[in-house]
C-alpha cells in the first residue's frame, strides 16, 4: 500500500514539474521573441510598437498579399486598415494569453507549495530556481545585450 502511494506521488511529482517546466518555457520563450524584436531597429519600421504590436506583421503581410496578388494602390489602401486591426487584435490576445498563462503558473506553484512539507517546499523553491536560471541562460544565449540606454534584463527571482 505505501508503494502505491509512492509511485502515485511520484507520478505527480513529475507531472507537476513538468507542467513548470512547459509553462516557465513558453513564458520564457515569449518574453525572448518581444525583446529580440526590440533589439532589432532593422526589423521595426518607427518605434519599437505601434499600437502594442510589433510593426513586422503588417508590413510583411501586406508585401505578401501586395506580390502575390498583384493588388493596386486602392486595394492596398483598403487592405491595411484591416491588416493594422488584425495586427492589434492579435498583439491584445497576445498579451492576455502571457498574463493568464503567468497567474496560472503563479496559482498553480501556490497550490502545489501548500500541498508540500517545509524540506518538499525547500526542494520545490531550489527545483523552480534552476528552472528559471536554465531559461535565463538560453535567453542570454540568443541576446547580444541590451539596447542602447536599456539596463540588462534582472533574473527573475525564485518563488
Amino acid at each position: 500500500m505505501t508503494k502505491t502511494w509512492q509511485v502515485i506521488l511520484a507520478t505527480i511529482a513529475i507531472f507537476v514539474a513538468g507542467l513548470v517546466t512547459g509553462g516557465a518555457t513558453a513564458f520564457g520563450i515569449v518574453g525572448w521573441v518581444v525583446r529580440h524584436r526590440a533589439l532589432n531597429p532593422a526589423a521595426l519600421a518607427e518605434g519599437p510598437f505601434h499600437q502594442g504590436q510589433p510593426l513586422q506583421f503588417g508590413p510583411q503581410l501586406m508585401r505578401s498579399f501586395a506580390n502575390q496578388l498583384n493588388l493596386t494602390e486602392e486595394q492596398k489602401a483598403k487592405i491595411m486598415p484591416i491588416v493594422r486591426r488584425t495586427a492589434t487584435e492579435l498583439g491584445r490576445d497576445r498579451r492576455e494569453v502571457q498574463l493568464k498563462t503567468a497567474l496560472a503558473i503563479e496559482k498553480m506553484q501556490d497550490e502545489v507549495e501548500e500541498i508540500l512539507t517545509p524540506e518538499q517546499r525547500t526542494k520545490f523553491d531550489e527545483l523552480i530556481a534552476r528552472q528559471r536560471a536554465r531559461l535565463q541562460q538560453f535567453r542570454g544565449g540568443f541576446q547580444q545585450g541590451p539596447a542602447q540606454g536599456e539596463a540588462p534584463a534582472a533574473p527573475a527571482s525564485p518563488k
